[in-house]
C-alpha cells in the first residue's frame, strides 16, 4: 500500500505539489462552508487517506496541513472534523506532531497509522450527518476501484460527498509498455488491473498507443484515466473531471487528479480553484519559453495576461453559442459549455469580463443577476 505523496520522499514542494496544494487551499474552505450550511449542526468531515508527513522539512504545508489550515479558518462558523491516515511509521509520527499543533487550537483531528483501505469504515461512521471531502493522494497506486465506488454508493446523495483522487499516469505508461512486450511477470500489469478493477484498461491503453503511432504512452494514460473516471461514476449521480498534473508545462503528466461531485456548483468551484492553483504553479515554474513572445524580458505576468485575454475571447464565443437559442440559461448548470477547453485554466474573472462586455454590447441580458458569477441567469438580448 502506498504512502502519501508528502511522506518524506520530497524534502520541499515540487511543481506538481504546488498545483495540488493550490487546489486544496482554494477549494476546501468553499466546499466545507457551502455544503455544511444546510446541515444541523453545520459539520463537514475532511478525510486524507494518504496523509504523509503533513508538512515539508522546509516548514511549508503539505496536503494534510492545508486541510487543517482550511478547518482553522472556518471553525467559528462550521465544525470541521479531520481524519488522517498514514501507513509509514516515521511519516505518521511527523504527521501527528503537526496535528497536535492544530488540536491545541481547538480542531478535532483523528489520526491512524494504518492502510487507507482499513479506515474507510471509520470515515463513513464519522461523516454520518455531515458533508464529506475525500482526498486519496498516494505516492504510487491509488486504492482499487471497488472500495472507492463503495464509498460513493454508501454515502448516497445527501449530505454531499466529493472525492479528489490521484490516478497515477506513470503506472499506466509502465504497465502498458510491459503489456505490449508480454512482460506480465513484472507486476505492473497486475497492479493496473487491481487499480482499474479489471483488465478493461489493457485494450484502452493499447488502442490509444497505436492511434498515437506507437511513439509514446502519454495518450494511453489519458485515455485510461478518462475511462476510469467514467466507469467509477457509471450508474451514479456523480460526474467527473480529469486534470493532468505536470512537472513542467510541456511535460507528460505525472498523474491525473480526478474530481468527483454530484453538484454543478462543485464543478464550477473546482474549476475556479484549479485556475488559481494553476497561476501559482506557473509562478513557481517561471515564464514558459515556448509560450507567447519568448522575449528576454517576458514575465509570468505577461504570460498570464496573454492567457487571460485568450480565455475571455474563448468564453465570449462559447456564450454566444450557449445563448443562441434565446432560452434562459442558469450559468452554473452550463460550466462545461461556458469554459470549454479552458475549464480549470480560465478564472471566474475571465467569465465575468466576457459577460460584462456582452451585456454592455447588448448581445446578452440578465434574467436574474446573482451576487456571485455562478448565480446569474442569462439569455440572448431581444429574444
Amino acid at each position: 500500500m502506498s504512502t502519501g505523496t508528502d511522506a518524506g520522499l520530497l524534502d520541499k514542494p515540487k511543481a506538481q505539489s504546488v498545483y495540488k496544494h493550490g487546489i486544496i487551499e482554494q477549494y476546501v474552505v468553499r466546499y466545507a462552508t457551502m455544503t455544511a450550511s444546510r446541515l444541523d449542526p453545520k459539520r463537514c468531515v475532511l478525510f486524507d487517506g494518504f496523509a504523509g508527513r503533513g508538512r515539508f522539512e522546509t516548514g511549508e504545508a503539505g496536503s494534510a496541513e492545508h486541510m487543517m489550515i482550511a478547518a482553522q479558518k472556518i471553525k467559528a462558523s462550521t465544525q470541521v472534523d479531520l481524519l488522517l491516515v498514514e501507513k509509514d511509521h516515521d511519516s505518521y509520527l511527523a504527521l501527528n506532531a503537526v496535528a497536535d499543533e492544530y488540536r491545541e487550537r481547538g480542531l478535532r483531528i483523528a489520526g491512524y497509522e494504518d492502510d487507507c483501505a482499513n479506515r474507510l469504515g471509520d470515515m463513513l461512521s464519522l461523516a454520518k450527518g455531515a458533508s464529506l471531502f475525500v482526498l486519496l493522494d498516494p505516492c504510487g497506486a491509488v486504492l482499487p476501484m471497488d472500495p472507492i465506488r463503495g464509498v460513493l454508493d454508501q454515502r448516497g446523495n445527501w449530505p454531499r460527498t466529493e472525492v479528489l483522487l490521484n490516478f497515477n499516469a506513470g503506472l499506466i505508461r509502465r504497465s502498458g509498455g510491459q503489456l505490449k512486450k508480454g512482460q506480465l511477470d513484472l507486476g505492473g500489469v497486475a497492479k493496473a488491473d487491481t487499480v482499474c478493477g479489471g483488465e478493461w484498461w489493457r485494450d484502452v491503453a493499447l488502442a490509444a498507443h497505436e492511434e498515437s503511432g506507437g511513439e509514446n504512452w502519454e495518450s494511453a494514460a489519458e485515455a485510461v484515466a478518462l475511462e476510469y473516471s467514467r466507469r467509477l461514476t457509471a450508474g451514479t449521480k456523480y460526474g467527473a473531471v480529469v486534470a493532468p498534473v505536470r512537472r513542467q508545462v510541456h511535460k507528460q503528466p505525472i498523474y491525473y487528479l480526478i474530481f468527483l461531485t454530484q453538484d454543478p456548483h462543485g464543478f464550477w468551484v473546482f474549476g475556479a480553484a484549479a485556475s488559481k492553483a494553476r497561476e501559482k504553479w506557473i509562478d513557481f515554474l517561471g515564464p514558459d519559453a515556448d509560450e507567447g513572445q519568448g522575449t528576454l524580458w517576458d514575465t509570468v505576468k505577461d504570460q498570464l495576461d496573454r492567457e487571460n485575454a485568450k480565455a475571455v475571447d474563448r468564453i465570449t464565443e462559447n456564450l454566444r453559442v450557449l445563448t443562441a437559442d434565446g432560452q434562459p440559461k442558469r450559468v452554473v448548470q452550463h460550466y462545461a459549455e461556458i469554459f470549454g477547453d479552458v475549464y480549470g485554466e480560465a478564472k471566474e474573472t475571465a467569465f465575468s469580463a466576457a459577460l460584462r462586455a456582452m451585456i454592455k454590447s447588448k448581445e446578452v441580458e440578465y434574467v436574474t443577476k446573482g451576487s456571485k458569477p455562478h448565480q446569474h441567469v442569462i439569455k440572448k438580448s431581444g429574444v
